[in-house]
């Protein structure tokens, strides 16, 4: 008969891999107890990690695709709020030349109200949400108007020195002194100007011929407006911009009762309301379009929104079923890899206490 025999450093060997290895296992288990999913993806999955990568990433696509529908419907419901109050601006503007009296204290109090008008809308034409003016366009860090109210403003500079040209080049004193031809002419070449029909023409503008009287002295604003992917598929505009007809056609019909109906004659009043009038009712056909613009992207965002977050759902079970681990298994094996090594421990401790001197 053989005889083999069985080194202490052999067992003491042998019990520190098991232990090692079961220590790894521990830590396995623990995280998947406490994340619920598998802690090795690769080994667990084998063939199916490809789809699970795909489902993630999917996954994360859909969520980025939230996130920019997010802001998306921010702009466009800080763009729609700074639109109702143009709306307003605009019908007070056309209620006061609808009721204009000739004396002079209603005069003054409509251009009062009309300048009033004029600074609410270019303030709601500066709005930002998010960080962004939200009528810039694609220049969302530029303030796209300019005041015309503030002092020293280039813009009702601008206007003066078109005024004061037309006046030196037709031999008229003053504003009060023209004719009510005089000032249909001067007013539907000024219309051209803030609309871009005509462009500025040198003099008065020196260095400036051929330029967009409304894009120099007024707007900052792109003509290209903000666009958002809101699905893999589908994308939406999503601003609108102050280069709109809305915008330039309000400015005008204010200015032009601020301007000059302080000074008109009996002729010339006519010629001035209907001009005004006139561009508010092009204002208010403008800022009504696009409100109706921004509805539709808002309706479509929203529907776009639903659908991703359906979609989410259905991934986000997909990969939770590839993924997750029975919890009740995990904490069991937890507790048994726990055995086990305390087990190994209380082994090798008394292993380590073996000496042939406690048998000599």
């Amino acid at each position: 008969m053989k005889t083999s025999f069985s080194s202490n450093i052999g067992i003491q060997s042998s019990l520190a891999q098991t232990m090692a290895k079961a220590q790894k296992e521990l830590v396995d288990a623990n995280q998947e107890v406490s994340t619920g999913v598998h802690a090795d993806m690769g080994v667990a999955l084998g063939s199916s990690t490809t789809r699970s990568l795909d489902l993630t990433r999917d996954l994360l696509r859909i969520e980025s695709l939230q996130a920019s529908n997010s802001l998306a419907k921010t702009r466009i419901d800080s763009s729609e709020g700074a639109l109702s109050n143009m709306a307003d601006q605009v019908t007070t503007a056309s209620g006061l030349l609808t009721g204009l009296g000739n004396t002079e204290s209603t005069v003054n109090e409509v251009v009062l109200t009309m300048t009033s008008a004029l600074d609410a809308f270019t303030a709601a034409g500066n709005a930002s949400a998010a960080g962004e003016y939200i009528f810039a366009g694609t220049n969302t860090d530029i303030k796209p108007l300019t005041s015309y109210t503030d002092d020293g403003s280039t813009f009702k500079a601008a206007v003066d020195l078109e005024l004061n040209q037309y006046l030196s080049d037709n031999g008229i004193a003053s504003k009060a002194d023209m004719t009510k031809t005089e000032m249909q002419t001067f007013l539907e070449d000024l219309q051209k100007k803030f609309t871009g029909e005509t462009p500025l023409t040198d003099p008065p503008h020196t260095g400036l011929a051929g330029e967009d009287f409304w894009k120099t002295f007024v707007s900052s604003a792109s003509d290209s407006n903000m666009t958002t992917r809101i699905t893999p598929s589908e994308t939406i505009v999503s601003s609108v911009n102050a280069n709109d007809s809305g915008f330039r056609n309000f400015m005008f019909g204010a200015i032009v009762t601020i301007e000059f109906l302080p000074s008109a004659t009996d002729q010339t009043r006519s010629a001035i309301v209907d001009s005004a009038q006139a561009a508010l009712g092009r204002a208010s056909a403008g800022v009504s379009t696009q409100r109706s613009q921004l509805g539709l992207s808002s309706e479509r965002i929203s529907k776009a929104t639903d659908s991703l977050e359906t979609q989410k759902t259905i991934i986000e079970n997909s990969v939770s079923d590839l993924q997750s681990v029975d919890s009740y298994e995990a904490a069991t094996r937890v507790t048994e890899l726990q055995s086990l090594l305390e087990a190994a421990y209380t082994l090798t401790s008394r292993i380590q206490k073996l000496s042939l001197i406690n048998y000599l």
